[in-house]
This record gives structure tokens, sequence and C-alpha cells, in this order.
């Protein structure tokens, strides 16, 4: 099969030069695991971190050689081609939407991967397999920190990082649960995050969000960005009632630099103080969790009819990934980039 390798371990910016299209053995799926025919997947910005072994500020460096190439790549949106021993919720020929797990050297982008089979749902027929693969990660970081965020009907919210592949698909997932939504974005993607359901859009390039919105009381705040500077900002508007929930922390692009033991031990005790610190005074900081099920992404965005905001899609060819990837990087990307790897 064709699979997009890496072939050494990679210093920061260095993916995109690195990948070039390989021919390698179609995986075997061995208990519990499903061999899934690819049909797309997508770019994470978490994809490149972990490549250049900066993930979390630089937990773990790639081992990627010529004798075991590497291939990036966690969303997954297929067809079930075989079913390992003990895989019995699927069959052969299931459409499947999932997110592979941690283990190395046989990621998504690739004609063929295994996938856990507890770690798949089949795919809703509405969606192509392109808005399920932008659906994976994203939708279920973002129903994770919908339930972290714990709103009502009525309530308030502000999303930092609106538009975005997770910060849109959190825009809608509470504007479908009649949630009040304030979404922060640049202007150029004020249009798409109105579309998605928020009903003010504040333009952070006009200043910083928490002065723009001075004066009003907010019951949550929800941040994609990261950052001390975006939490300041949120404690400006939020009730002393209110959440700050962080899908990032407290260093802005944390994954994009190697921070070291020290920082990364300094950012994980920042969390524990504020998280601790916040219950006894307010507003409550909260870390969003990554989760270790499918159920709130397939509950809270599947079963919602919800897509994430797709920027682009990319065809299964080693140039255009190249510029997919760097696209990503950039940070310019207005959702999630699809690499359509077989026609729907």
């Amino acid at each position: 099969m064709k699979a997009l390798c890496y072939t050494r371990p990679l210093e920061i910016g260095e993916l995109e030069a690195s990948l070039d299209m390989h021919e390698v053995d179609v995986p075997e799926p061995a208990q519990g695991q499903l061999l899934v025919r690819m049909r797309a997947t997508s770019i994470n910005i978490d994809d490149i971190h972990i490549a250049e072994g900066t993930f979390f500020g630089g937990l773990g460096k790639s081992r990627a050689s010529a004798e075991k190439p590497v291939t990036p790549g966690v969303d997954v949106a297929g067809i079930v081609e075989k079913v390992g021993s003990g895989a019995t919720v699927f069959q052969v020929g299931d459409a499947v939407v999932g997110i592979l797990g941690p283990k190395a050297g046989r990621g998504a982008w690739a004609e063929y991967c295994c996938l856990s089979a507890a770690m798949a749902v089949k795919k809703p027929e509405g969606y192509s397999f392109g808005e399920a693969a932008a659906c994976a990660v994203a939708g279920k970081t973002a129903a994770n920190a919908v339930g972290s965020a714990a709103l009502q009907p009525g309530q308030t919210a502000v999303v930092v990082g609106a538009s975005g592949g997770i910060g849109s698909t959190i825009v809608q997932i509470l504007a479908c649960g009649g949630v009040r939504v304030t979404g922060v974005c640049s202007g150029r993607n004020a249009a798409l995050v109105g579309s998605l359901g928020a009903e003010t859009i504040v333009d952070y390039t006009l200043g910083p969000f928490g002065e723009q919105l001075a004066g009003q009381k907010f019951d949550v705040v929800i941040d994609c960005v990261g950052g001390r500077d975006t939490e300041r900002q949120a404690l400006l508007v939020l009730k002393k009632t209110g959440r700050f929930v962080t899908l990032v922390g407290p260093h802005r692009f944390v994954g994009e630099t190697r921070i070291g033991m020290p920082g990364i031990l300094g950012m994980i005790g920042y969390v524990v103080r504020r998280v601790m610190l916040s219950k006894l005074s307010g507003p409550r900081y909260i870390l969003a969790g990554v989760g270790n099920s499918l159920e709130p992404m397939e509950k809270l965005v599947l079963n919602n009819n919800i897509r994430a905001s797709i920027d682009r899609e990319v065809p299964f060819e080693r140039d255009a990934v190249r510029e997919g990837v760097a696209h990503v990087r950039s940070h310019r990307a207005s959702g999630k980039v699809v690499i359509k790897i077989a026609r729907d």
C-alpha cells in the first residue's frame, strides 16, 4: 500500500520537507482491531508536534528510520476491510470513523490502517468521509470541552479560537444546546463563526477580547488557544461562579517548542495550583480532559448532524499534503485540512 512517511527523527519545521510516499506492507488487525481501507483523514496540529518531538512541550521524540518509516495521522474515516478477533460490533463493509492510538509508526496518512474497535463508531450516512474524518479528533475534543463546561440552555459562553476545527465545533454544539455564544476570532472569519451559531463576534485583531467585552459577564469561557494572557482576559468577563475551560493551558502553542522537563513540570504545577485555588475563590479553572471514549463525540456531534468546519481538502499526494501541513502549521486555517485518500 501507499503511505506518506518520514524516515528519520525530525527537528522543528522539518515535517513538510521530510514527507515522502512509500510502499509499505498492509497491516494485519490484531485482537480487537479493524483493518480500515482509508477514504479520508485530516491534518491536526498535534500530528506535526508528535512528528517533530514537541508534543506537550517535548514529550518523546520519533525513532523513525529508513528501516522503520513512520506514518503520521490519527483521524480515520473509511471502510472495514477485515475484522480482528473480538471486534464483534463491526462487520466487513461497515463505514467507520475513529481515532488511532499513540502506537508508533502506522498512522492514518495511508491507504490502510488498523484501528481499535473501541475507538471507532459507524459513520452516519449523511456524512461524507471527509466530513467524518474532520469530526474525529476535533469532535472528540470539542465534546469533552463542552462536557467540562456543563452549560445549560440560556446560559452564556465565550469561545476563544472559534473559527478553528475544534472551536467551530464547540460553537455549533453550544448553539444547538441553547447556549448564547460569543465567538472570538479574526474579522475575516466573522461570517463563518456567525453562520455556526455565534450571536456575537469579537475580532481579536482589534484588541484583547476581555477589554472589548468590558461590562459584560459570562457563565463560561472556553479557551482553544492557550496562554496566560487569554486566561487574564477571561477573568475580566467571567462571573464569580463561572468556569474557565482551557484545552491548552498556560503556555500558548506549547506543542511547537521543546520547553524541557522543567518547563513541563512548571506548567503542570501552574495548572494544579490554579485548579485548587479556583475552587476556593472562583471562577473555576478547568483543564478539559481528552477522554478515552468516542461516546460524547457521537452523542453531541454526530447525532446532532454537526460538522467540523473544513478549510480545504487536499489529494493524497506528497506535494499537496506537504502544502496542507504548512497551512495547518501557519495557524491560518479556518477549520480542518482534510486529506482525500480515495473517492467516496
